[in-house]
């Protein structure tokens, strides 16, 4: 066997290593390899695949490369969609780097998006929100108690995010931001 043929392009090495290992993070000065996008928030940078211009979530699905599996992908997607609405507080401005919300925030906007038992949905949000920071689409801060946008969120163009825009407009408003939260 020749060298070559032991050869693997990095894209697709990357990617296949981003699927396994979410975002990885590096200091800013460290070289970006191959096959892969820089997100950086000043001092860090996260590691993501750079896909194939072109290249849908439905259609990495249909070939079953999807970028991030999700056991209960639509209770995935609520919960990101709640905690977009607290950490991304200047819908106008891109989502990546947001601020960063409080857990507890984000598990009540989740509550308020649910039907049934509250306690129920914010422990099924706790373990969403884990996973979804294992997967680089949000950074949790557990000894803080805090939420931020991941890194993969930065990989949103911004001709994609007007309908995410308007839906979190009609998303119930985080405890911090509600006018009760403020009185004394």
């Amino acid at each position: 066997m020749t060298p070559d043929e032991h050869h693997v392009d990095p894209q697709v090495l990357a990617r296949a290593r981003a699927r396994v290992l979410g975002a990885p993070s590096q200091p800013a000065a460290d070289p970006v390899p191959p096959g892969l996008t820089a997100a950086s928030d000043g001092d860090r940078v996260w590691l993501l695949p750079a896909w194939p211009d072109g290249a849908t979530p439905a259609l990495l699905e249909e070939y079953d490369t999807a970028p991030m599996p999700l056991d209960r992908a639509g209770q995935a997607r609520r919960v990101l969609a709640a905690a977009l609405r607290c950490c991304w507080t200047r819908p106008d401005d891109a989502p990546w780097p947001s601020g960063d919300a409080q857990v507890t925030d984000v598990l009540e906007v989740y509550a308020g998006m649910s039907r049934g038992d509250a306690d129920l949905a914010r422990r099924w949000a706790t373990g969403e929100l884990r996973r979804l920071a294992d997967t680089g689409w949000l950074l949790v801060d557990e000894t803080a108690g805090t939420v931020r946008t991941g890194p993969r969120t930065a990989l949103w163009h911004e001709d994609t995010l007007a309908s995410l825009r308007d839906l979190l407009r009609r998303l119930p408003a985080p405890p911090a931001s509600r006018p009760e939260a403020a009185a004394p």
